[in-house]
């Protein structure tokens, strides 16, 4: 083949690109241009008007999504209302990809938390979940949650190190019905994971233990539960069992492995102080060594009864392990 017809190829070949790059953006924005004239018309003057128009967008797809996110959070209450039905319709179809996005899209809508719209969003969300409840949990004890029953009306959703899931994984929680009491232990949490707990409105009990929260979103997080009993702590594990109606810390039994048998701590042992401040029962324990991550130390005064009854004072550093 001659250098001329070499050339002539690539032009054309170059060509060819150039028209189809500027075809799919022509498309694109002549799409977007659809979805926007539909979306105007969400708010018509004329019911059928409104109805062609909600129908219309909810066929659209995933292109009208983000479009539709942004006019559910405007103004106007017609088109706010008419946006989030939209979305649902989509939420409810076969086409996954469709079904994820809209999910996404009516969970931050919903986030704004206190609006007509955000609760209609919640609404359409929950109806979803019902219907997925049982898919969801099959597949997070399939990711390693351990998920068991409290009360014949409640479940509690442990998830610990064994967790092999994600924060898309991690939203089935919010498809589970009755759920009453969530504990996370030594799993990494991102900001998106706190939006998800947040959607538990109806558990009565939060247990967050070394998930790496910042201050600022865990206040974001008890401001959406409210009625929720939270609690933080930043991941130090001693490794104790204990006597929670003694009315002191008595050490009921030491984890294998852990830093409490690591220190010499035995069964029966007392916890007076730890870093020279008095102790006065297991809660009071718990929540010092919630304040201290994996890897601190900690000083301790323990006293120790011996066979014959007397006792002694032991002091203990202690290096804290993790959940």
């Amino acid at each position: 083949m001659s250098q001329l017809a070499s050339q002539a190829i690539l032009i054309l070949a170059t060509v060819l690109i150039v028209q189809a790059v500027t075809g799919a953006e022509q498309t694109s924005t002549e799409k977007d241009g659809l979805v926007s004239r539909a979306i105007a018309q969400l708010g018509a003057n004329q019911y059928a008007d409104r109805e062609a128009a909600s129908r219309q967008l909810a066929a659209m797809g995933v292109v009208a999504i983000n479009q539709l996110t942004r006019a559910a959070q405007g103004d106007d209450p017609e088109i706010s209302v008419r946006a989030v039905d939209a979305l649902r319709v989509m939420l409810r179809q076969d086409d996954s990809e469709l079904s994820n996005k809209a999910e996404a899209a009516l969970e931050s809508i919903a986030e704004k938390g206190t609006s007509a719209v955000a609760q209609q969003a919640e609404v359409a969300l929950c109806f979803f979940d019902a219907a997925q409840a049982v898919s969801a949990r099959m597949t997070l004890e399939q990711l390693g949650a351990v998920i068991s029953e409290t009360s014949p009306t409640g479940i509690r959703v442990e998830i610990n190190e064994n967790w092999k899931g994600d924060s898309r994984s991690l939203r089935l929680i919010t498809r589970l019905q009755n759920v009453i009491h969530v504990s996370l232990f030594g799993t990494q949490l991102t900001q998106e994971d706190a939006g998800t707990l947040g959607r538990l409105r109806a558990i009565e009990r939060l247990d967050l233990f070394g998930v790496g929260l910042s201050d600022d979103v865990i206040k974001q997080l008890r401001q959406r539960l409210p009625e929720t009993e939270i609690d933080i702590r930043k991941g130090g594990k001693l490794g104790i069992a204990g006597m929670p109606l003694q009315g002191q810390c008595i050490i009921a039994g030491v984890q294998p492995g852990s830093s409490a048998e690591k220190a010499g701590l035995l069964p029966q042992d007392v916890i007076m102080e730890i870093n020279k401040k008095p102790i006065s029962d297991f809660a009071d324990c718990t929540s010092i060594i919630g304040e201290h991550k994996p890897g601190e130390e900690i000083a301790l005064l323990i006293k120790r009864i011996n066979p014959d009854g007397s006792s002694n004072q032991i002091q203990k550093v202690v290096v804290l392990g993790g959940w």
